[in-house]
């Protein structure tokens, strides 16, 4: 015989063949830019403490930023703009770093304050240190450093804004089963060290995230590849 808590589970499948949830993650990310840069302007900036600052004047006033530095020198448009090897945007994956997994009714409302007859689950949250124990599967993307294939041989630039908020998918659905971790798949791109998550992908359907942040702090440097440095 069916238990009591079967019954509920084939009450619901009937009533609600269709289940919707949405993902948000918390706290941290930011925006990443990084490009090729020329050997002059790395000589120039390598070891110049002044360098952050700089960008950050160059972002709102390019010329007057430039009217003391030597012309090959030069960086004269945005950091967002130097990013032939990469531009990115979201939360970091990074342990303590939390993602809320959200059950939703069809209309979008959190689903448990809607009928309580239905046996909709609470918020799942889960740390992403425990993606891979749940069965998710963290896949990189793509590798940006010193060592990588894409820049081992090249000097360039790494700008980043740090923020700090949430960031969500739209709404996706399920089956009457629900949501389960091991049909996620996370893919992020390693930025010299910062984790950047690329999109979340569940049931091979990817979702793309929205932020809602606030500016916390930046950090902008230049550096040279292995390959590089060994030559010199």
């Amino acid at each position: 015989m069916p238990t009591l808590q079967q019954k509920k589970h084939l009450i619901q499948a009937i009533k609600t063949p269709e289940r919707f949830f949405r993902i948000n993650i918390t706290r941290y990310g930011g925006e990443v830019a990084m490009g090729k840069i020329t050997k002059d302007q790395y000589d120039y900036w390598c070891d110049n403490d002044y360098f952050e600052q700089y960008m950050i004047d160059v972002d709102h006033d390019p010329d007057r930023a430039n009217s003391d530095i030597p012309d090959k020198a030069q960086f004269n448009k945005p950091f967002y703009e130097y990013e032939d090897i990469c531009h990115l945007s979201g939360p970091e994956l990074a342990d303590g770093q939390m993602i809320y997994v959200e059950e939703m009714d069809k209309l979008g409302r959190p689903a448990s304050s809607q009928d309580e007859e239905y046996d909709f689950i609470k918020d799942i949250e889960i740390d992403m240190a425990d993606l891979n124990k749940l069965g998710a599967k963290v896949i990189c993307a793509e590798e940006h450093h010193a060592s990588s294939k894409s820049l081992k041989d090249h000097y360039y630039f790494f700008g980043q804004y740090f923020n700090k908020g949430g960031w969500s998918t739209e709404m996706f659905k399920t089956g009457p089963e629900g949501f389960d971790p091991s049909k996620l798949k996370i893919e992020y791109v390693n930025a010299d060290g910062f984790k950047v998550l690329n999109e979340i992908i569940y049931e091979d359907v990817p979702y793309y995230l929205e932020e809602d942040s606030m500016g916390k702090s930046s950090s902008f440097y230049v550096n040279a590849g292995e390959n590089v440095q060994e030559s010199q």
